[in-house]
């Protein structure tokens, strides 16, 4: 039994090695790596939405502004944060920060 199961052994060892060589399980140099295809979707998706540049004062919020350049709320409130969050790429809506300067987005076109 305990040659059987050596022999089992040593050939699922001869498997994983010829596995590794011919398959490979790390990525090879031809493939693109994952920050390469990351910044590609990325680039094809960058928006074209036309902006306001705002300086955030104490108070103010994402819609307030909008308001502020709108005189009222030009599109859903979904919407603007949505397109807030598309042009200040890792900002949150929500997470402004007084003194920082944001782009709006434009809804008068």
């Amino acid at each position: 039994m305990k040659r059987l199961s050596l022999f089992l052994f040593f050939l699922f060892l001869i498997f994983i090695v010829y596995y590794d060589m011919n398959v490979g399980t790390l990525p090879t140099v031809n493939e693109p790596s994952v920050k390469e295809s990351i910044n590609s979707v990325e680039e094809k998706t960058k928006p074209s939405i036309p902006f306001h540049e705002v300086k955030v004062s104490e108070g103010d919020t994402v819609l307030s502004i909008t308001e502020k350049l709108h005189s009222g709320l030009p599109a859903p409130i979904d919407k603007i944060i949505e397109d807030f969050e598309l042009l200040n790429e890792n900002i949150k809506a929500e997470s402004i920060i007084i003194g920082e300067t944001y782009l709006f987005p434009d809804y008068t076109q």
